[in-house]
Order: structure tokens, then C-alpha cells, then sequence
């Protein structure tokens, strides 16, 4: 579980300096496998989540990102990204 935050924590970084290719590589790695603490995940994927859409909503492949989450949602509730 702490990996899948770091990777998140380091997506959140990538995007912010203008790597979206970095941010989604790590945000998708954070989202696979075994998930012990999804509460914990859903504070740092949200975050990943918004500096998606403030910076790259027009991207495809942060588009992919964020349908990604919006799957994680729809099969584990309270996941969904605001």
C-alpha cells in the first residue's frame, strides 16, 4: 500500500512540473494490484486527479487516467475522485 501512495505522490509531482507522461505512468502503477487501504489511496489519487483536470483535461491520456478512477468507482464505492 505504501508504494501505491508513493507512486501516486510521485504523479502528483510529474504532473505538476509538466511530465503528464511520468504522472500517468505512476498513477496507473499505483492503481494495480492488491489495494490493503483504499481510504488512503483515495486522498492521494484525488489529488493526482485534480492536478489532471486543472492541467491536462484535453489529454488523451490523462483522459485514460481519470476513466481509469471512474472505473475504480463504479467497482469500490467511495473510491470516485471529486
Amino acid at each position: 500500500m505504501r508504494n501505491a501512495e508513493a507512486r501516486v505522490t510521485l504523479g502528483v509531482t510529474a504532473a505538476r512540473e509538466g511530465d503528464l507522461e511520468q504522472a500517468v505512468i505512476h498513477g496507473e502503477r499505483a492503481l494495480q494490484g492488491e489495494r490493503q487501504s483504499v481510504r488512503s489511496l483515495i486522498m492521494t489519487s484525488r489529488e493526482l486527479a485534480a492536478v489532471m483536470k486543472q492541467r491536462y483535461s484535453t489529454e488523451p491520456a490523462a483522459q485514460d487516467y481519470l476513466n481509469h478512477l471512474q472505473e475504480l468507482g463504479r467497482e469500490k464505492p467511495g473510491f470516485l475522485p471529486s
